[in-house]
């Protein structure tokens, strides 16, 4: 029987002080793909050969401002025609992909309550530079500015097709405002990553957290403002798995689970059987491949510095690939997701709460 490790207290995470908010919506991109898990992380759990993924889009708002920005796109669902031959290759040999609808045709086939459309958005932000991630940018209009992650141009270009393996079209980048964020641009820091103040005003930070890629980005969105702001931390590729960074030394898996009437008892059973096949309550399941990250030390940090955000009950972490953000009652577009807290969306052991519904990933009774 594992032992219940004590929490370690979270580490003070330094966010800067601020009246400004903004509201983000999770986009559920149709993009969908799939890869043999021992590519992407391990040990392995019996049932989980397979690891089935999401792609998704995170609208962000600046209501006072009025500006509207994406951090990522997904994959654009003409992935075939759009993308490089060297990406294609990849993914008809490696990682099968659908998608059925692009990111603008969500946005302007349903502006739904929140009334906005592609031709509103002032930015694109790539989190890094994936295929699963860029969309199809040449849909927006060519103000839309892209934003980049420091060093992108100088890793990447040149591009498709002056340089035949690239897996970035030359046009993708072609006719609007392109803006790498440089050192210059992280003037302050939040937790232990470089941050840069998107809008200047404390209500969104772009934070420099390489390792996975050159240039990959996270973000920080202040959703609620007051004594005891809430946030969201949009991870990217930070990690593939929400295993990858939980448990951890300061969010261990709890050992008994409480009593909960509305948990059936096959859950129970399931949790426990979980926790006897993991090494630690302490450790995350999981751990990412080499070659799945182009820095692995520098990626092992940047998830490490994303697990003392994690471990805080104000901030919710919510990284591209997580499919069970799907099931556990989180309102997508065009939702908020910035009455995440009131809806108690974090912490305690249940499917329909975000920290801990990635177990039943593992559950093969189902």
């Amino acid at each position: 029987m594992l032992q219940q490790p004590p929490a370690q207290p979270a580490p003070s995470v330094s966010i800067p002080d601020s009246p400004s908010t903004v509201d983000v919506s999770i986009i559920d991109t149709t993009s969908y793909g799939s890869v043999n898990t021992s590519l992407v992380f391990d040990p392995h759990f019996p049932g989980h050969e397979t690891f089935k993924f999401p792609s998704y889009a995170f609208l962000i708002t600046h209501p006072h401002l009025n500006k509207h920005v994406l951090f990522d796109l997904g994959i654009t669902k003409d992935w075939a025609r759009f993308l490089p031959p060297t990406s294609t290759q990849f993914i008809m040999e490696h990682m099968p992909f659908t998608a059925k609808r692009d990111v603008q045709e969500i946005i302007d086939e349903d502006p739904g309550r929140l009334g906005v459309k592609t031709s509103d958005i002032t930015s694109v932000i790539w989190s890094h530079h994936h295929f699963d991630h860029r969309g199809d940018i040449t849909s927006f209009p060519s103000s839309t500015e892209l934003v980049l992650g420091p060093g992108f141009q100088n890793a990447f270009a040149p591009y498709y097709p002056a340089n035949p393996t690239s897996t970035i079209n030359e046009r993708e980048l072609q006719g609007r405002p392109v803006r790498e964020l440089g050192g210059s641009d992280f003037t302050l820091r939040v937790g232990r990553f470089p941050a840069h103040d998107f809008f200047g005003d404390g209500s969104l930070y772009i934070l420099n957290a390489p390792g996975h890629t050159v240039g990959h980005l996270c973000a920080l969105a202040r959703l609620t403002s007051g004594p005891r702001p809430t946030f969201a931390f949009l991870g990217g590729d930070c990690a593939h798995h929400p295993g990858i960074f939980r448990p951890s030394l300061y969010l261990p898996l709890p050992c008994h689970l409480p009593h909960l009437t509305d948990s059936p008892p096959s859950d129970e059973l399931f949790m426990h059987s979980l926790r006897n096949s993991i090494k630690s309550p302490a450790e995350p399941f999981f751990k990412a491949n080499i070659g799945v990250n182009v820095d692995q030390p520098t990626a092992e940090e940047s998830v490490s510095a994303m697990q003392e955000f994690d471990a805080h009950e104000d901030v919710l972490v919510c990284v591209a690939h997580d499919a069970s953000l799907l099931d556990c009652g989180i309102e997508f577009y065009p939702g908020k997701l910035n009455g995440w807290k009131e809806l108690e969306k974090k912490g305690r052991v249940r499917k329909d709460r975000v920290t801990w519904s990635f177990c039943w990933d593992f559950d093969t009774s189902m």
